[in-house]
């Protein structure tokens, strides 16, 4: 029997902040050419820092689901967003101050994965990443990959960003990173922007069992009851263990 893919979503906002400020964004996709289905999933983390970031990240998510991403180009792919989300502003519109941080540009994150299922019992996949949304496969009860970060310290480092503005982008290529490879029925993918996946490393790293956790959300509920509980606990170091921080992630499961 050919390997299928099921996929669940779930997202939620900084605590205090409403559903509108919510400033990730995710996407997927499906398309088949010839003999070969085509399973596009993203995540992007947009900088609260910058303006109209939740735009900017949308854009990026989309943009990898509907094949536009080009990470050999990566500059012409980004050049063609940066059209998009000024046109979704209506920049003639704004206000003096708002035209001075839409000169900024927005910035934002990116993660995507694409795996292509044949009538193979493997299938094969290629991801991208730019900044610190991340991508774990699980086996069974372990994570056994992630990309693009190597370490739990990785995390307190400032995130390479990609910018609606060009000039910020000047040495973008060069932090393109790409992971390719085969997965198994029963495997799962899960994306997660940096806070939560910043948390699930901290936590594996002391009790594996925490993987049954994120198999266990069924629901939306269960993820916002989930998320909650968890940024009220402390490490041992004195920070929590999850930060209060827009929160996405995609689980896909390959069965």
């Amino acid at each position: 029997m050919a390997m299928q893919i099921e996929s669940e979503y779930f997202s939620l906002p900084k605590a205090g902040n409403r559903k509108d400020e919510y400033e990730d964004a995710f996407n997927s996709s499906i398309f088949v050419h010839k003999d070969t289905a085509y399973y596009k999933f993203a995540i992007a983390d947009g900088a609260s820092e910058s303006s109209f970031a939740d735009i900017w990240a949308d854009l990026l998510a989309s943009g990898y689901c509907n094949g536009k991403f080009d990470s050999k180009h990566i500059h012409k792919f980004i050049s063609k967003l940066s059209k998009a989300w000024k046109r979704k502003l209506n920049a003639g519109d704004l206000p003096w101050y708002a035209q001075e941080k839409l000169n900024s540009g927005a910035f934002s994150t990116l993660a995507g994965i694409t795996f292509r299922l044949t009538d193979a019992s493997s299938a094969a996949f290629d991801a991208v990443a730019i900044g610190d949304s991340c991508i774990f496969q699980i086996r069974g009860d372990n994570i056994i990959a992630f990309f693009p970060l190597g370490s739990v310290e990785d995390f307190h480092h400032r995130p390479v960003l990609i910018s609606s503005n060009a000039a910020n982008n000047i040495h973008l290529q060069a932090f393109v990173k790409k992971w390719s490879g085969t997965a198994q029925a029963g495997d799962s993918f899960w994306l997660m922007t940096d806070a939560l996946a910043c948390w699930l490393l901290t936590r594996y790293e002391e009790d594996i069992s925490v993987i049954k956790k994120i198999y266990g959300l069924a629901r939306e509920h269960d993820f916002i009851y989930f998320v909650q509980a968890e940024r009220k606990l402390m490490c041992p170091g004195g920070s929590f263990y999850l930060r209060n921080d827009d929160v996405t992630l995609i689980r896909v499961n390959l069965v």
